[in-house]
């Protein structure tokens, strides 16, 4: 089969349908993976597509990608609040190191060449997937990003060993005068998830409608919690919402109230969720790292940083000269951005 095109439906549907039977089957796919999820993430179902590899018959690879149409061009980008996606391999048994390569060689190679030809591709790959050289060999980039991962949940006291002695500190301070509340009321998280990105002056992120339409279907599957930390008169100091598949947990957002903000709450509520999903999967994805302060808070958990790759290719003429153009003139802004605060000093 050739190279695959956005008009392909036939081909696409067939796949597609055969993904639904793979993601009802498998319990080792992510989350951000499944079939429900990208449907509501991408924001329908005719948003996203699959490109699978078989081998007499059965799936031995996927790798899902969301499409959309930017002005004049066709891009696949990350889903709405989706953390990262990536190819899922069922490997053969008892694999030598050399076999490994040379298998993810061939199926990366035939997933690639399946790729819908669009002018623009990026994609944030799971962790868990370590080689993309044979990305590289295809044209695409590579970005080295990080998140925080808590990587074995059963041994809680050597968690909480690890945090630094701030972060214990504020768990103590914090159960002194709160409690945390599991509470199905989105609405309320919102409030609270919406005054962090208000204090900064930066819009919200990511879209109220699809965390709905999200938040809906992980209750229907008993895959998420929303918890807040409140004080006795039912003021909320921190907020936090987490979804888990079988092999991890994902802090997916969280908030907390700037003027409430130095009560140890968030340390105390992340400390509560690392102890109850512990009782539900294996690992802990803080999401997170490639901010500073964000990083700071995160390190000082003891969580172990993660590295994971995000892949990206240019291929349309005419996006590449505008891509470079937007790219020169950030660094512009940048430049007179910092020379300005400069001026101020």
């Amino acid at each position: 089969m050739g190279k695959g095109t956005i008009a392909d439906k036939v081909v696409g549907k067939d796949a597609k349908s055969k993904y639904r039977e793979l993601c009802g089957s498998r319990k080792d796919m992510s989350l951000f993976d499944q079939d429900w999820w990208l449907d509501i993430a991408c924001g329908g179902s005719d948003n996203w597509d699959v490109c699978l590899v078989e081998r007499n018959g059965d799936i031995v690879a996927s790798l899902p990608y969301h499409i959309v149409k930017r002005y004049l061009f066709n891009v696949i980008q990350m889903p709405e609040l989706t953390l990262t996606m990536g190819i899922w391999i069922r490997y053969p048994d008892n694999q030598s190191m050399e076999s490994k390569l040379s298998f993810e060689r061939e199926i990366y190679s035939e997933i690639i060449d399946k790729l819908p030809q669009v002018d623009y591709s990026y994609q944030h790959f799971n962790w868990n997937i370590t080689n993309w050289s044979i990305f590289f060999w295809k044209g695409f980039r590579q970005t080295t990003r990080y998140t925080f991962v808590f990587e074995d949940l059963r041994d809680l006291d050597r968690i909480y060993a690890n945090f630094r002695d701030n972060i214990r500190a504020e768990i103590r301070k914090a159960e002194k005068v709160l409690t945390v509340i599991e509470s199905d009321d989105l609405e309320r998280f919102n409030e609270i998830n919406r005054k962090t990105f208000d204090r900064q002056n930066v819009p919200l992120p990511h879209n109220v409608e699809i965390l709905t339409s999200l938040d809906q279907a992980c209750r229907e599957r008993g895959c998420r919690k929303i918890w807040f930390a409140v004080d006795e008169k039912n003021q909320i100091h921190s907020a936090i919402y987490m979804i888990w598949d079988e092999n991890c947990a994902y802090y997916l957002l969280g908030g907390a109230d700037p003027e409430l903000r130095k009560s140890g709450s968030h340390s105390f509520l992340l400390w509560h969720a690392i102890k109850e999903m512990s009782k539900v999967t294996k690992q802990f994805d803080l999401h997170g790292g490639m901010h500073e302060p964000v990083e700071r808070f995160f390190r000082a958990l003891g969580a172990k940083q993660q590295p994971y790759f995000q892949v990206t290719r240019i291929k349309g003429r005419l996006f590449k000269l505008a891509y470079y153009v937007k790219q020169a003139l950030s660094q512009i802004t940048a430049v007179i951005t910092v020379s300005t605060i400069y001026d101020c000093l």
